[in-house]
């Protein structure tokens, strides 16, 4: 028995959960429906689909109401668009509690759907999203960037503020029907950060973990999905300054233990990923100096000068000159101080630097991992008044 066509469908009951699914594959559809059944198995289910007429057999109590979104191939992450038609069609339908899913693996992943319903529907949470767990060396973007930066600016502890999937209740999507996305001329490949919105509404968050398999981006110019994610955040760190400047950040008590390179051997082959980068890193300290007196402080660029020169057995970046270096790329995003494309693709062998120091620093044992993440978050909150004061006096810092 197929879901009840749209066209025909009886009469929904205001208070039902909606579940947006993207634009999938017959089978992976298929997954997803099941998934939804097994989740939901005694109660009447919206789905928004991109394709409704088209969705393989399934249980009769799925109604299928039309969905549809404008964007970019950004399957492995939601954007903006998504969260603007899920939020739509929940009050159009009168929704109590919405599941937003992207075309990953998790969307068939039954517990997860359950939990974060739950989440939001019994125990009142607005926004709920996952904590995939994943290796000490994977998800570094995350760990360098989108974790201590939303931490420290918007004080919300949610390890992944750029979510594959997301459950929301109706005063979320009340709260992400007005939001504009920072960048409407590239609308439909402009993320949103849901977490951020909903720290400034006052609306709560929540992330649970979950065994559900993690997310994978797409192979391709790692560059420029750098810089695709970078300049998304900065973004929206900018239009939201006035919040963030207001509110202080809550320094975290610093961990007993510090994270610094372990004595065992690396492997041959992280070995040589890790030179590579530090090389890369050497290159760009000979040939960016014009672009990046335009962007750090003096004290900052010495500190560089200083780091180059060490032996690569010894290079480490710490955590406070990593949030440091990060909140100068902000200022310079903001102020326009160059192209904002050369000024990411400036910033990327710095975070490249980074991820050679992290490596050395955790040589893939998960607890150094979570301490060094912990370490960088607490950084960005304690160098958080540095930002502050730099985007209030630019000049300060300058010569």
């Amino acid at each position: 028995m197929t879901p009840t066509n749209p066209n025909d469908r009886p009469e929904t009951t205001a208070g039902q959960l909606l579940v947006c699914l993207p634009d999938l594959a017959e089978d992976a559809s298929a997954a997803a429906l099941q998934a939804i059944s097994t989740a939901f198995p005694s109660e009447q289910v919206l789905v928004a689909s991109h394709s409704p007429d088209v969705l393989p057999q399934s249980n009769a109590t799925l109604t299928v109401v039309p969905y549809k979104t404008e964007r970019a191939d950004l399957e492995w992450v939601l954007a903006a668009p998504d969260y603007s038609a899920a939020a739509a069609t929940a009050l159009e339908q009168k929704a109590n509690a919405v599941l937003l899913l992207s075309n990953n693996a998790a969307c068939s992943h039954a517990p997860l759907l359950r939990e974060l319903a739950t989440c939001v529907r019994e125990k009142k949470i607005d926004l709920a999203v996952p904590r995939f767990a994943l290796g000490p060396n994977d998800g570094l973007v995350n760990a360098a960037l989108l974790y201590p930066l939303t931490r420290a600016l918007f004080g919300v502890d949610i390890h992944a503020p750029l979510p594959v999937e997301a459950a929301f209740s109706a005063r979320m999507a009340q709260r992400l029907s007005i939001v504009k996305p920072p960048q409407p001329a590239a609308q439909a490949t402009s993320f949103l950060w849901p977490v951020a919105e909903a720290a400034i509404a006052g609306l709560s968050v929540r992330e649970l973990e979950t065994d559900a398999e993690p997310p994978v981006p797409p192979e391709g110019d790692f560059n420029q999905l750098f810089q695709t994610v970078a300049s998304s955040l900065f973004s929206d760190i900018d239009a939201k300054a006035t919040f963030w400047q207001r509110t202080r950040a809550v320094i975290s008590s610093v961990p007993n233990k510090t994270a610094t390179p372990v004595a065992e051997e690396t492997s041959a082959e992280a070995s040589a990923e890790i030179a590579s980068m530090i090389d890369n890193f050497h290159l760009a300290q000979a040939n960016l100096q014009e672009i990046w007196s335009l962007v750090l402080p003096p004290q900052t660029r010495l500190e560089l000068k200083r780091l180059s020169q060490l032996p690569s057995n010894a290079f480490v970046i710490s955590p406070g000159l990593w949030a440091r270096l990060v909140y100068d790329f902000v200022l310079a995003f903001h102020l326009r101080t160059l192209n904002r494309g050369h000024l990411l693709g400036a910033m990327t062998p710095l975070y490249l630097a980074w991820v050679a120091s992290h490596l050395r620093t955790v040589n893939n044992d998960a607890a150094l991992a979570a301490r060094a993440h912990e370490q960088t978050a607490i950084a960005f909150e304690t160098e958080k008044a540095y930002l502050v004061s730099r985007w209030r006096w630019p000049d300060r810092f300058n010569p």
